[in-house]
């Protein structure tokens, strides 16, 4: 019901304004996100990788956890909500860590966290740049190839095409041999 409120707040057909295009995008990749179960379930072991960070950082070195129970998830096709079981083996006991239930333990988590989404992107993207480049040298490799190929086969061809003129000199000079041994 949120998704549905907020969306028709910044509808691009609905708001003038330059932004609402993607704006609309975001808030529809983050419905998606939300309604995948997989996704939602690596945001939710996110979230609480950032909490141990945070945990860790504030100086305790043993943290105490919880087995999870279910976590609500959004229907993708009602406005019901569901119960799915986690699958993350232990969560942050936010019970015996009262930082964490402060508006600036959720914002030292939320800023964690997006610390973490970043440096996700980041190695996703130098994934890709890699892989790119590798593809890039090897068609580099099949180009120049290629051109070895033609290069030879150029070669070849003009090898033959100078083929008579090669065995008219070597016949010319063996004539002229033959003349200077008559001669002689």
């Amino acid at each position: 019901m949120a998704y549905r409120k907020k969306s028709l707040m910044i509808h691009p057909d609905k708001v003038n304004h330059s932004d609402a295009q993607e704006a609309f995008a975001k808030l529809k990749k983050a419905e998606s996100d939300l309604n995948d179960t997989t996704q939602l379930q690596f945001l939710l072991d996110l979230i609480q990788e950032a909490k141990v960070e945070i945990l860790k950082g504030k100086g305790f070195e043993k943290i105490k956890m919880t087995t999870p129970g279910t976590i609500p998830t959004a229907a993708a096709t009602t406005n019901e909500k569901t119960d799915t079981p986690t699958t993350s083996l232990s969560v942050v006991d936010d019970s015996a860590y009262p930082h964490l239930s402060t508006e600036q333990g959720r914002r030292d988590v939320q800023a964690k966290l997006k610390q973490l989404l970043i440096e996700l992107e980041l190695r996703r993207r130098r994934i890709i740049k890699r892989d790119l480049e590798t593809e890039g040298a090897e068609a580099r490799k099949v180009e120049l190839a290629a051109k070895e190929r033609k290069r030879k086969a150029d070669e070849q061809k003009e090898w033959e095409n100078t083929r008579e003129t090669r065995v008219n000199s070597w016949r010319d000079f063996q004539k002229k041999k033959k003349k200077v041994k008559k001669s002689a």
